[in-house]
């Protein structure tokens, strides 16, 4: 049985998603599948790559219409040699990746990560009329929470009736990069740390507004917000209206995080959607005991409805502040998260999750072959 994959990504930015492919797929290749990867669009690359060098990476280099035109059609060329294609996530990778798939006549598996019944309003309404067909054409889905899963369902009024849709979970991948030594200021108060983007989806408004308020509770401690993206303006100016500005960090992008968070007390995590937050359990695995809002959809799925972190209810910024507060006051209480949490970051592996994934696509060639 031939085993040849080929992965469909936007771009190789360094966000969760990306990351997550190259690690799969640099996982797969290690265990004898033949591996791929596609990137669509003409971007700029920020995961640093070298880590990834036995991988097969295309760049398609889309920019306008004819350009995308002519990459779909390259594309489609790729996936004649394949014999599954992998959306890598959602919007154009899964878009073109189908499309490619279903004129090379070739199995076709959509990747996808975040809530998408949020997150499908942050595209333009073509883009969001054609994943929906798409979807309700694909045959196999992959979601990382079941909570992502209920949220597609929610989008498309239900999950299409002759649809496979899979729960896989991402798991913790050494994606270590070096990079400058966390800023020694930063490090001289107990430390809360947040990751993402900084975009709406994020939610940092919400953790400048808690790191406020406890400071002015007399908590003494810094705020790191680790991530770049369009909102670092708003952000910065946010914090200086609060008057905390000498008490908030803004590296931008680090390749680094680990180092990061082998110095913070507390992670945090307020956004308004996920997926399911690997930078979550990459807190836990390093022994950060986290809050986490109750926002669909990952948190409560890694937390185990809040056994092993604190979870409040989504939206609540009150209970988000005071659970903070609680763990940054209370170093028994922390001790107690770091123990349970680096417990539960076991539970993801790639030991455990990448065999699951095997099992799948072992199972897609074979009803291919029928």
């Amino acid at each position: 049985m031939r085993r040849r994959l080929l992965f469909v990504l936007p771009d190789l930015a360094a966000g969760g998603a990306q990351p997550m492919n190259l690690a799969l797929a640099r996982a797969l290749s290690a265990r004898g599948w033949q591996v791929r990867l596609a990137v669509l669009f003409d971007r700029p690359p920020t995961i640093a790559l070298a880590q990834f060098s036995s991988l097969p990476i295309l760049r398609l280099n889309a920019r306008g219409t004819l350009s995308k035109l002519r990459a779909l059609a390259r594309l489609t060329t790729l996936a004649r040699e394949a014999d599954i294609v992998i959306g890598g996530m959602e919007f154009a990778a899964t878009t073109y990746g189908y499309w490619a798939a279903y004129g090379a006549d070739k199995a076709f598996l959509s990747w996808t990560h975040i809530a998408f019944d949020r997150h499908q309003y942050s595209a333009p309404l073509l883009d969001r009329w054609m994943s929906r067909l798409v979807y309700r054409r694909c045959p196999h889905v992959v979601f990382p929470s079941h909570g992502a899963r209920e949220a597609l369902a929610k989008a498309l009024g239900g999950q299409p009736a002759r649809a496979n849709w899979t729960v896989i979970e991402n798991f913790l991948a050494d994606l270590a990069q070096s990079g400058p030594a966390p800023d020694a200021k930063a490090l001289t108060k107990p430390l809360v740390l947040g990751i993402g983007r900084l975009v709406e989806q994020k939610a940092f408004d919400r953790l400048l507004r808690a790191h406020a308020a406890l400071r002015a509770q007399g908590l003494d401690h810094h705020l790191v917000i680790l991530g770049e993206g369009p909102l670092r303006e708003a952000l910065t100016a946010q914090a200086r209206a609060l008057g905390v500005e000498e008490s908030v960090f803004l590296p931008g992008h680090v390749g680094n995080v680990r180092d990061w968070l082998r110095h913070a007390t507390v992670f945090a995590l307020c956004s308004r959607y996920e997926g399911f937050s690997l930078a979550l359990l990459e807190a836990l695995a390093a022994g950060v005991p986290a809050v986490a809002m109750d926002c669909p959809s990952g948190p409560r799925e890694i937390l185990l409805d809040g056994a092993v972190g604190r979870l409040v209810p989504a939206d609540d910024e009150a209970a988000f502040t005071k659970a903070l507060g609680e763990l940054l006051c209370d170093e028994a209480l922390r001790a107690h998260y770091a123990a349970l949490g680096r417990r539960r970051a076991l539970d993801y592996t790639p030991a455990r999750i990448v065999p699951r994934w095997e099992a799948l696509l072992a199972d897609i060639l074979c009803e291919q072959a029928r």
